[in-house]
């Protein structure tokens, strides 16, 4: 018991370290900052499929924790907050949901919340965001296009994930 109490801790803070070595790719490498995001999301969602809720929360909070400290961007940080660090928990809970257009509506929903919230605070704290007064539309439907392909391609890589790696780390 204690054996797979240690082997969960000690797999989910490697999660956890991994998760961190691309968020701070994605602040040295500002051409990939949303790509390294998403891929710094990919560890909490083999945290979840490894142990679930849990195991999802503690690669989250560690990472996001960590990141605060270390990196030298915290912008990066709050869109890893706002988004991508509870994105695998979100994507686990809505795909137990027995309908595919409710889970999408959760979603989709729950995006569309975190895109707002993250405009706010860019446009009203941080920056001024006047050159999208009449795109705001736009932006939105641009965003949930790209939305829908992460998903996609985050269910992909979790087959990948289950098929390949997932057999092997036990």
């Amino acid at each position: 018991m204690k054996k797979n109490k240690i082997r969960r801790l000690t797999l989910t803070a490697v999660f956890t370290a991994f998760s961190v070595v691309f968020m701070y790719l994605s602040a040295v490498l500002p051409t990939g900052q949303l790509g390294f995001l998403g891929i710094s999301s990919l560890f909490g969602v083999a945290a979840v499929i490894e142990y679930g809720i849990a195991g999802g929360l503690f690669v989250f909070a560690g990472t996001a924790v960590i990141g605060l400290i270390i990196l030298p961007d915290k912008m990066l940080i709050l869109l890893y907050a706002m988004f991508f660090g509870y994105y695998p928990i979100l994507k686990s809970l809505a795909e137990k949901c027995r309908s595919r257009i409710l889970e999408w509506i959760i979603k989709l929903v729950v995006f569309n919340t975190a895109l707002t919230l993250i405009l706010f605070v860019f446009k009203f704290v941080l920056f001024d965001f006047s050159f999208l007064n009449d795109s705001y539309l736009l932006l939105y439907i641009f965003c949930n296009i790209v939305f829908v392909l992460f998903d996609i391609g985050v269910s992909r890589v979790i087959a990948f994930y289950l098929n390949r790696i997932s057999a092997k780390i036990h």
